[in-house]
């Protein structure tokens, strides 16, 4: 346990050299993206910009990070290059917006899809015919207006619900990374086109209905990809939301007003009452207290706070009342770094989305080339220049990726349904990948392997006192507290914990509190704290959490507390252990009480990490990594960091909304379902493979039996429908999942 200790001390220390270096990046929010295509053409020329080392785009999130070495880039330049795409890049982050046009997007999506089926399948109808003209089915005469007809009822799929690819293929046509949209766009024209020139002839050889059942399936794989990634967006002004957003200021004269948190600047005097939340970094001026820090550090117990002591935003003072003088604003403050960096690392792609990416962009060349051979072949065979054309429109139709882009959103939406049924709730499609393969889970304690409130470990009054009498005496005293104690004992007495007697209750922060009633005064808190009120107490071992309880000058008993252990927690970790997963348990709160929780739930206590910051989590995480698959598993706004980087972050429980959504997976009831997760999330991703290799063997198979005018441009749009009903048909089995009895 040495050496780890060791190592995470040097983890420590690298972890505060960087945070003092500065941090050469920055987040932009990109507006008017609508699909993958559009981030990666924006990447690319961002990377093209003046003094920019590196660029990351993120269609989910809206975000944009752009790093640089040494000279900050322009951001005038920036936007320029962004705005000749036909994006908006933003200096600030406005969730509102970004998901105000994520729901306009969607539904403009939903609309094109409608017209595309409604027309489209009129557009069909006379196609059908014409399949079957050659068996008598049509006489000659006809021929032509069904094709026109075709044509004519196709206007509108081709015009307004396939527009959107044109747009996005020539744009990334100009940033010179051409992907799905430019191919169908290449397509659809070309479709079009040699339907139009045989029209002219004459002829009733057209292909509007390939062109149209082309958008109809791709709008059908764009609907599906943004129903399950836009979840990323929304982590930023979740972590802003918890935070208040006024404060009380010292003013000139001296007196305290309140004024907007946005506006107060470091060197200010700030003031904070009981129960309330603070929304500025600062350092304590006068006062004391006691102070809830679990949201930021995890450290359950409240800590008593004096002058000289440093506050974070997010810290919650439980008693007294505290003067600070302002550390940090808002947009410096400890959180706001948190929060860049998270949306730092949500910006990363998974391994099977940049394998995805790879094989589309080595794909769509093929393609092209494959389908100008197609010609020349056709044209040296003697064919007529429209057959010849004709043949490059069948290989780019046939094989045309639809199936590559239905791959893996069809497996996130299928698998998502299957996590519902059992209690999960996916957040980032990726996840499916990511746990597929985790050998490492890693628990945070607070909240997550325990509840919020401590139990009654025992009750031990004195002679002549009972049980009922001591607990009824710690609940007058406690009625009105907010103190982790008086939580636990009301989680025991529920409806029993009730106070009739009038009384004066008087809270000495970091001590106890003093009950005065017309039977006298009666104390409750730490045993020092008794004995400087001059009651004696019996030898005792002081060990845990303790409340020690004295009436009219006289030692009444002690209630002992420990923290409440998870339903289900041990045989959680024990499950995962049984499958072959270490475990370990990383957490903000003391060495002792993280040993006890440990030996409780069935932790190997050289597993076992203590006192580590959020920064500390996540970089331990980070080197874990370097030779693991790691889960996180927390609850808390200090885990949000180390959620979103590990490979897989699962929020359990009752999350702070901002670590509900940096998670990856939510589980709303407890941590019990994190073996159910790993099991089918590696289906799923078993399934992804399966479907990416059936994309990859179709286009091996039909492009050259197209190239050499064995496919029809028909009988190719009849194919790809075919490739993606088989990668349909698979990713409906992740619905179907069966699961061991032991991960339930």
């Amino acid at each position: 346990m040495q050496s780890s200790a060791t190592s995470l001390d040097a983890i420590d220390e690298r972890t505060e050299e960087e945070a003092g270096t500065p941090d050469n990046s920055a987040i932009f929010m990109v507006q008017g993206m609508r699909c993958g295509s559009c981030a990666i053409a924006i990447e690319a020329v961002l990377k093209k910009q003046p003094n920019v080392s590196d660029a990351a785009v993120n269609f989910s999130a809206d975000i944009a990070m752009i790093h640089w070495q040494q000279d900050k880039p322009d951001l005038t330049l920036l936007k320029a290059a962004v705005a000749r795409l036909g994006y908006e890049l933003h200096t600030s982050i406005t969730p509102e917006r970004s998901a105000q046009h994520a729901h306009k997007m969607r539904l403009q999506l939903q609309l094109r899809l409608a017209v595309a089926v409604v027309f489209g399948m009129w557009s069909m109808m006379p196609a059908i015919l014409l399949y079957l003209a050659p068996f008598g089915a049509v006489e000659p005469e006809y021929q032509w207006p069904l094709a026109v007809a075709s044509g004519l009822f196709a206007i509108p799929v081709i015009l307004y619900s396939g527009s959107h690819f044109y747009r996005v293929g020539w744009r990334t046509l100009l940033a010179a990374t051409p992907g799905l949209d430019s191919l169908i766009t290449l397509a659809v024209i070309a479709a079009c086109g040699i339907s139009l020139w045989q029209l002219n002839a004459g002829s009733h050889h057209v292909y509007f209905d390939a062109a149209v059942m082309l958008i109809t399936f791709q709008l059908i794989a764009r609907l599906l990809d943004s129903s399950v990634r836009r979840r990323a967006s929304e982590v930023v002004h979740r972590y802003f939301q918890a935070m208040p957003t006024t404060v009380m200021v010292k003013d000139d004269a001296g007196e305290f007003v309140e004024q907007v948190a946005d506006g107060v600047k470091p060197g200010q005097i700030i003031v904070l009452y009981t129960g309330q939340e603070l929304a500025l970094d600062g350092v304590v001026k006068a006062g004391s207290g006691q102070a809830d820090l679990s949201l930021l550090t995890g450290e359950h117990a409240p800590q008593t706070i004096v002058v000289g002591d440093e506050l974070l935003a997010g810290c919650t003072v439980l008693e007294g009342e505290i003067e600070l003088i302002v550390t940090a604003s808002v947009g410096e403050r400890r959180i706001d770094r948190l929060s860049h960096s998270i949306s730092g690392v949500l910006s990363r792609k998974t391994a099977l989305q940049q394998l995805t990416d790879r094989i589309a962009r080595t794909l769509i060349p093929i393609i092209i080339i494959a389908a100008v051979l197609a010609i020349l072949l056709a044209l040296w065979q003697g064919m007529p220049t429209s057959d010849a054309i004709a043949r490059g429109v069948a290989v780019l139709i046939v094989s045309c990726p639809c199936a590559l882009s239905l791959a893996i959103p069809l497996v996130i939406t299928m698998g998502h349904s299957g996590m519902l049924q059992q209690g999960i709730v996916l957040r980032d499609p990726a996840a499916l990948e990511l746990a597929a393969n985790i050998n490492v889970v890693v628990f945070d304690k607070t909240g997550t392997l325990t509840t919020p409130a401590p139990s009654v470990q025992s009750v031990q009054p004195i002679a002549g006192v009972s049980e009922e009498q001591l607990l009824q005496l710690a609940t007058h005293i406690l009625h009105d507290a907010v103190h982790p104690t008086a939580k636990g004992l009301k989680a025991m007495l529920r409806d029993k914990f009730v106070s009739d007697l009038p009384g004066i209750r008087e809270s000495i922060a970091g001590k106890g509190t003093r009950w005065h009633s017309q039977q006298g005064v009666a104390l409750a808190g730490r045993a020092s704290w008794l004995a400087e009120q001059g009651i004696v107490l019996p030898s005792m071992a002081q060990t845990g959490m303790q409340l020690h309880l004295a009436s009219k000058g006289q030692y009444q008993g002690s209630i002992y507390f420990q923290e409440t252990v998870a339903e289900g927690a041990a045989d959680t970790i024990q499950v995962l252990r049984q499958q072959g997963r270490a475990v370990y348990l990383l957490s903000g709160d003391t060495q002792q009480a993280c040993y006890e929780l440990a030996q409780r739930v069935g932790i190997d206590k050289n597993n076992v990490l203590f006192e580590r910051s959020p920064e500390q989590k996540h970089r331990f995480i980070e080197v874990l990594e370097k030779k693991s698959r790691v889960a996180f598993v927390g609850d808390g706004l200090n885990d949000g960091l180390a959620l979103a980087g590990a490979r897989l972050g699962i929020a359990v429980g009752q999350a702070s909304s901002a670590t509900d959504m940096a998670a990856a997976v939510y589980l709303p009831n407890s941590m019990i379902r994190v073996p159910a997760t790993l099991q089918i999330a590696h289906r799923a991703r078993t399934l992804m493979y399966q479907n990416l290799f059936w994309a990859l063997a179709y286009n091996a198979l039909v492009i050259p039996l197209a190239v050499w005018g064995w496919i029809h441009p028909v009988i190719a749009a009849v194919a790809m429908s075919l490739s993606s009903l088989c990668v349909l048909f698979n990713s409906v089995r992740a619905v179907s999942t069966k699961l061991n009895p032991a991960s339930n």
